[in-house]
């Protein structure tokens, strides 16, 4: 490869560690129609999209045609003791071959659960007690999926709002040793992390990202989410609502994360109280100018 091609091959490798994206929810349908959108890739949750035609169907495949699309999942619960249903399977793998996405994703949580012979969902990301159990029902739904669908998916961590009595693993552990068993991608979405730090009473929350981050396999984490949370009486439950701009902290959690584990593709969550179109993407611009802040550091201090 000649000089000129190697560098062009690293900018490319850049850009796609570098790229911004926004959840596209449908308030914001008609803005994408109007306006080619001003960032690198669009989220959407997956199961608003699994109906065989419509006007959502519709309109994933004429912005997908221009705009790379990420898929991210609410209902697989890839924690839960009962298999991922088929039928939920199925639908999903119609939908990746539809758009061919750049990346599939769901939470690592509980839903499923068999109660009097009937499979029931409960409705919510429900955490997961980290033991040898949950690991091994985990790594199982993990690996049937990505069977399934012939790709690597990517797991995220959730925000949990109970404690469990017993753990044999701490969340960062345990995430990293779900990647070693079947190879799966991690989102690390910081808000999650912010609310479980505040919910716990942790004192020192930069020590808690630090130890929390070092304890990840870094060459998994595929993608970083940001979102913003309703502020709360110290008395009360944070709630992970994405109904807020990212905050202060949060954007300063995000380079402190940048700069441990280097550029990341990211995505800005909004899902309730939706800002306008143009205010979400204002979003993406600060994203975008908080990398350019770390990998400015980073060049001074290769350059010293």
């Amino acid at each position: 490869m000649s000089n000129r091609q190697d560098s062009g091959e690293r900018s490319r490798q850049e850009l796609k560690r570098t790229a911004v994206g926004v959840g596209l929810r449908p308030e914001h349908y008609q803005d994408v129609l109007e306006q080619a959108p001003s960032t690198d890739f669009l989220e959407v949750h997956s199961e608003n999209f699994f109906a065989d035609a419509g006007i959502a169907v519709d309109l994933l495949q004429e912005v997908s045609a221009s705009t790379p699309i990420s898929l991210h999942g609410t209902s697989a619960g890839l924690g839960s003791v009962e298999p991922v249903p088929d039928d939920y399977l199925k639908k999903l793998k119609r939908l990746v071959d539809r758009v061919d996405p750049l990346l599939v994703s769901d939470h690592l949580c509980f839903t499923w659960a068999r109660i009097g012979g009937r499979l029931f969902h409960g409705g919510d990301l429900l955490p997961i007690p980290y033991n040898e159990d949950s690991l091994l029902h985990a790594a199982n739904n993990i690996d049937r999926m990505q069977q399934y669908l012939g790709r690597q998916i990517a797991i995220e961590n959730v925000c949990a709002y109970i404690e469990f009595d017993q753990s044999d693993f701490d969340e960062a552990s345990f995430l990293s040793e779900i990647v070693a068993r079947t190879r799966c991608g991690l989102i690390l979405d910081i808000n999650n992390l912010m609310v479980n730090a505040r919910n716990g009473q942790v004192a020192d929350l930069e020590s808690f990202v630090d130890r929390y981050v070092e304890s990840l396999d870094h060459s998994a984490v595929t993608e970083i989410h940001l979102a913003g949370s309703t502020p709360v009486a110290k008395e009360e439950l944070l709630i992970d609502d994405h109904a807020r701009p990212v905050s202060e902290a949060g954007w300063q959690t995000y380079e402190r994360v940048l700069e441990s584990i280097g550029p990341r593709p990211t995505l800005v969550e909004w899902d309730n109280n939706l800002p306008s179109w143009r205010e979400l993407l204002g979003e993406a611009t600060k994203a975008r100018k908080a990398q350019r802040r770390v990998l400015g550091r980073e060049g001074a201090h290769e350059s010293v």
